[in-house]
């Protein structure tokens, strides 16, 4: 039973006590609960260690008695602690990004694109820079910033540098800019941060989800990113287009991910594997255009960038077959991803050596040999320890002989007495 008017204090630890000081009288306090036998009848069991024994103490609680305990808990987490009530495990993380952000992008930028004098250029960034810390060490004091919040917080704050920059040229711009784009780029990633940042929070986002729907949106940026160069609209003619395709193509990599993550039970090891598969699915088919490629002409670039999308889009696909069955720690995801990139590396500097020709196509080759050799090693080895998912049958039979046998006593809810007089229960899942 929660022990607060808010229901989400189920345990007073030794911890929150120190800080509550709810139980004076237990100098050996170390946890209370609160549980209920009937519709009237409570009571709160405390431990307490005296000298080497553990006691086990419990107190009859009336109605009022417990709506008081739950007001006092309440009251004292409001005046000394009021952090237990969010979850902050995503917090100091979240600082971390806001300080790579703040110092890796917004502290040179804005000095950039305001014209500041170069004398005052250290001055303005060291001030963005802990403003950029220190802003949102206020703003998450006493707000829910869980893993999943700081994750796509950091992927709006550095993904929307880059869609603020698309964004720039979708507006077609009529005279080239230096400063723009990277103002566009610090609104961008303004934006997202505070848009991916409510999203996860409302939405009370798995990390697993987080991590997925980060997958997806990458390759959408980066693919439709690979199309626009392929076929070569970076240019003044066609920049309008170029920003549309790598907004409307990182929109879609987003809204594919989240789809992909609704319907599996993704862990954020499984979102490496997944970046893994991405990587190979895009690799291999523009490595086979490299390798073929009549002095790289146009129409291979074209070819290579349209290849490696239905590659990418077909080996997400694959993911989701593969991982249906398989939760991945994060270290045993990373393990594969890693081996991936390391064996691809590997063959691709034998191949540096051992070749006397100059030409991409041997390299591309052998580092899409690799990275499939590589992948195939890190899966088999992760998989064999990895959480395996039994899923339900869809014929599902029950007996239960006790309800044939005995009277069992009611708890006070209908829909539970219902399935526990039960004696026989039968399912089919079409």
């Amino acid at each position: 039973m929660p022990l607060d008017t808010t229901g989400k204090i189920f345990v007073i630890t030794i911890e929150l006590e120190k800080k509550l000081n709810l139980f004076p009288d237990f100098p050996g306090f170390m946890e209370a609960r609160l549980y209920q036998d009937s519709d009237s009848a409570y009571f709160l069991e405390v431990l307490e260690q005296r000298d080497s024994t553990v006691v086990r103490k419990r107190v009859p609680q009336t109605d009022e008695q417990v709506a008081e305990l739950r007001k006092q808990v309440s009251t004292a987490i409001t005046m000394r602690s009021p952090q237990t009530m969010f979850d902050q495990s995503g917090r100091a993380g979240l600082l971390v990004n806001s300080a790579i952000l703040a110092g890796g992008y917004y502290g040179w930028a804005y000095p950039t694109v305001a014209r500041v004098e170069d004398n005052k250029g250290p001055a303005v960034y060291f001030l963005i820079t802990g403003a950029g810390i220190m802003v949102p060490y206020f703003l998450t004091a006493n707000a829910n910033i869980s893993r999943a919040t700081a994750m796509m917080d950091f992927y709006g704050g550095s993904r929307g540098i880059a869609h603020g920059i698309a964004m720039y040229y979708a507006l077609d711009p009529k005279e080239d800019s230096e400063r723009a784009p990277l103002g566009w780029g610090i609104i961008g990633s303004l934006a997202e941060r505070v848009a991916l940042n409510q999203w996860a929070t409302h939405t009370h986002m798995t990390i697993g989800k987080a991590a997925v729907v980060g997958v997806g949106g990458d390759f959408g940026l980066a693919l439709s990113t690979a199309l626009v160069a392929g076929h070569e609209l970076w240019n003044e003619q066609h920049q309008a287009k170029a920003g549309m395709v790598v907004l409307g193509g990182s929109a879609l990599g987003l809204f594919a991910g989240a789809q992909l993550a609704d319907h599996g039970d993704y862990t954020r090891g499984d979102a490496y594997v997944l970046r893994g598969l991405g990587f190979l699915g895009a690799g291999i088919p523009a490595a086979i255009v490299d390798l073929s490629a009549d002095n790289g002409s146009d129409n291979d670039d074209k070819t290579a960038s349209t290849l490696a999308t239905g590659g990418a889009i077909l080996s997400l696909g694959l993911g989701q077959y593969l991982l249906k069955d398989k939760d991945f720690s994060s270290s045993q995801g990373m393990t594969v991803l890693l081996t991936e990139l390391g064996l691809a590396t590997a063959t691709t500097a034998v191949m540096v050596i051992i070749s006397d020709e100059e030409e991409s196509g041997a390299y591309t080759t052998a580092a899409a040999i690799g990275g499939t050799l590589g992948f195939l090693v890190g899966y088999t080895e992760a998989s064999a320890s990895a959480r395996t998912i039994r899923h339900a049958e869809n014929f599902d039979f029950q007996f239960n002989p006790l309800p044939l046998m005995t009277k069992l006593p009611s708890s006070g809810d209908s829909e539970i007495d219902h399935q526990r007089n039960m004696a026989l229960h039968l399912t089919y899942r079409f």
